[in-house]
């Protein structure tokens, strides 16, 4: 028995309109045959920034509890508004929230982790031909409450969703056709990839590529799910990208270079002359996770003044962590100076061929640097390499990293 998850997310289902159409494609899949679906909603785009602002207005220090209870509500509307759209033409479906299902959390509010989902009531509502319509995002814990998973959590949901039933693959319905090279609004020559390795996607999911939430990548890793990212309204015209485990085959044919991506609104923490104390940098981002500070590229120099050893150390951040590490490093006292400065991007080359390629670093550097942009910071891994550069000089960086590596 073959059983098929479709995702469709917060623009897929954004306006009645749109939901309608959804609602005819699910119809359209289920005349090819495919009669055992699972549909995993979005709240309509905006919708979850619009609860977010509502919760802030009343209590923006309220319990994580509370604001997973608003917050949620935003796929229980889709998830009912979707039923009636297919009720409308004909399509029997059972809405479920995720307590009805049994989608089990830990306890974890606004980023909870899905421990088991109880597919009975799904095998109930495909005995009855039933289009089974399953609100994303949300959980629910041992003690009842409901948990969401954070941004992007219909994507895992679906995953998770796919795993569970045993379904052949996963497919993510969205706005864009699928993984492009780098993004196609910098340049016109960014090519859709057509299969791509669980590895790339997650880096580039991680590097700035929104096409994907980096947890539903992990998810579908370990448990070696195919999944499918395609456009919800360009038809079967568009084959969409597939993320699989490559054979080995597969890896020696990789790209070099997959893509090139870009995250904007970095910021970058210099700490100068810390005292050279493991104990103190220990501390230090120590106090920085207890914060909740989310670093990235971090940066450790180690030099002598005046025959005592001393540390200079940099890190980035995302620019809305910025009041919080100044609130951490204005009110301790680790011996040392620190400057922020904001208006960075990270501009990073991914692709599963850089393990088996000598030079891409080098070619990277010089790139950049012979056409004139700086790079201030430098991160890499077995399958990218990640320079901070201007934010004034970020498109142009992607442009001629993609132009050197990609065309």
């Amino acid at each position: 028995m073959k059983f098929l998850v479709q995702k469709y997310g917060g623009t897929s289902v954004g306006s009645p309109e749109k939901i309608g159409l959804v609602a005819q494609r699910i119809k359209e899949t289920l005349a090819e045959g495919n009669s055992k679906i699972a549909v995993v909603v979005s709240a309509m785009s905006g919708e979850t920034n619009r609860l977010v602002a509502l919760m802030n207005e009343v209590n923006p220090d309220a319990h994580p509890r509370f604001a997973d209870m608003v917050t949620a509500a935003g796929e229980q509307v889709t998830c009912g508004l979707l039923s009636a759209a297919l009720q409308k033409i004909g399509v029997n479906a059972r809405p479920f929230l995720a307590f009805q299902l049994g989608i089990k959390t830990d306890p974890s509010h606004q980023k909870a982790r899905i421990e088991s989902i109880d597919c009975k009531k799904l095998h109930e509502a495909w005995q009855t031909n039933d289009v089974a319509v399953v609100a994303g995002f949300q959980g629910v814990d041992d003690a009842g409450q409901i948990t969401t998973l954070g941004r992007g959590g219909s994507d895992t949901s679906a995953v998770a969703l796919a795993v569970a039933v045993g379904a052949e693959y996963c497919e993510i319905n969205t706005d864009v056709d699928g993984f492009f090279t780098t993004d196609p609004r910098i340049t016109s020559k960014a090519r859709l990839i057509d299969r791509m390795d669980y590895e790339s996607s997650l880096e580039m999911a991680s590097l700035g590529s929104k096409v994907l939430h980096t947890r539903c990548v992990e998810v579908a890793a370990k448990y070696k799910l195919p999944i499918i990212v395609r456009n919800t309204f360009k038809g079967k015209e568009n084959k969409g990208t597939m993320i699989l485990e490559f054979n080995n085959q597969q890896k020696l044919e990789s790209p070099v270079v997959s893509g090139v991506s870009k995250v904007d609104d970095v910021a970058k923490v210099t700490l100068n002359e810390l005292n050279d104390d493991a104990k103190t940098v220990s501390i230090l981002f120590e106090e920085i996770a207890k914060d909740g500070i989310n670093v990235d590229i971090i940066v450790h120099d180690r030099h002598l003044i005046n025959n005592k050893p001393v540390s200079n150390i940099g890190f980035t951040v995302n620019h809305s962590e910025v009041p919080k590490v100044n609130a951490l490093l204005g009110n301790k006292s680790f011996s040392a100076s620190y400057v922020i400065e904001e208006n960075y991007s990270k501009v990073s080359v991914v692709g599963l061929g850089m393990r088996s390629n000598h030079g891409v670093a080098a070619k990277t550097f010089s790139t950049l640097s012979d056409h004139g942009v700086d790079i201030h910071m430098v991160s890499t891994s077995e399958i990218k390499i990640s320079c901070l550069v201007d934010a004034s000089e970020a498109n142009r960086a992607v442009k001629l990293l993609h132009e050197g590596f990609c065309e």
